[in-house]
């Protein structure tokens, strides 16, 4: 599942991509797609990030973690995997559209909104 190959960051973003993510397709804002080309990111990486990763709900967005406790559980079925390490994708609250995308492998500054009473 390779995705097309790009000159530049404005062609990639000309073409106003979807990711395909379990059963639903997600709109790839510029922002997103210019970090993906800053990064060296492919689409594939990213649906393996939004298929395997962990949610974190945090600041009314959903954060997609590939982290080594997702390698350890899916890394033999997905090997692919491994080199994903601290991918993290960031949608909306509402699953429609991808944001940003980055590396990081601190989790810490994720953090969920404290519930006040």
């Amino acid at each position: 599942m390779q995705s097309p190959k790009y000159n530049s960051t404005q062609e990639m973003m000309m073409t106003n991509q979807l990711i395909y993510a379990q059963s639903d397709y997600l709109e790839l804002s510029e922002h997103a797609a210019q970090r993906m080309c800053q990064r060296g990111l492919h689409e594939w990486q990213i649906e393996l990030v939004l298929k395997y990763g962990r949610e974190i709900h945090s600041r009314r967005a959903v954060f997609h973690v590939v982290g080594r406790k997702e390698i350890q559980k899916y890394g033999s079925k997905v090997p692919e995997l491994k080199k994903l390490d601290g991918i993290q994708v960031v949608t909306g609250g509402d699953n429609l559209a991808i944001l940003t995308v980055y590396r990081n492998h601190d989790l810490r500054g994720i953090r969920p909104n404290k519930r006040r009473h």
